[in-house]
């Protein structure tokens, strides 16, 4: 048996087998601070709609205050808001196959409600808490998703860049000694999670 996308050519390199390949949520090179399922025992601790984290929901990248971040596929703008104590600051793109993630953002140059083009600028990397270095945490959910899977919904999106815009740790366990894993929001009754 063959399957479809065995036989249909690739338009210019922009989808993969699976569908979905995006562009990255910056300019150039960052590094990988922390990937998405590091720290189980950390994250056990927070919970997301009730239930508790089975590791880090996405990558977290490590940049300098203002940077410039990019949609990384074409969209639409479904949610601009503030998680205090979590997120922070945040932004999510719909798209054909799901949702993408930016949290710890600043300026925000887009509305709720705009359609995006694959690569247009969106915001700003801004200042997290005190205690944390500027970075942007980014995540993705590819439809159908589970927000009750241990992860909130969220899958790795590593596999689905293009590896020469992210600079690998080359270090013990594959994440930078300087940054650790970050706290969340803790749940609790009337917090909405992103």
């Amino acid at each position: 048996m063959k399957y479809k996308f065995m036989t249909q050519p690739l338009l210019a390199g922009i989808y993969e087998p699976e569908g979905i390949y995006l562009s990255t949520p910056f300019e150039g090179s960052c590094p990988v601070l922390q990937f998405w399922g590091q720290h189980p025992d950390y994250y056990a601790q927070f919970r997301y709609n009730g239930i508790p984290l089975k590791g880090h929901v996405g990558i977290d990248f490590g940049m300098s205050m203002g940077s410039h971040l990019f949609a990384v596929d074409n969209g639409r703008v479904m949610e601009i808001s503030h998680e205090a104590g979590g997120f922070e600051r945040y932004l999510k793109l719909e798209h054909r196959w799901g949702e993408s993630f930016y949290a710890y953002v600043g300026e925000i140059a887009v509305e709720a409600g705009q359609l995006i083009k694959r690569n247009e600028f969106i915001a700003r990397v801004g200042r997290p808490r005190q205690t944390l270095a500027p970075h942007l945490h980014f995540g993705i959910r590819i439809t159908p998703f589970n927000r009750f899977d241990g992860m909130g919904g969220f899958a790795d999106p590593l596999p689905f860049m293009n590896p020469s815009n992210i600079l690998l740790p080359d270090h013990d366990e594959d994440r930078a000694p300087e940054f650790g894993p970050h706290p969340m929001a803790q749940e609790h009754a009337g917090i909405r999670r992103p």
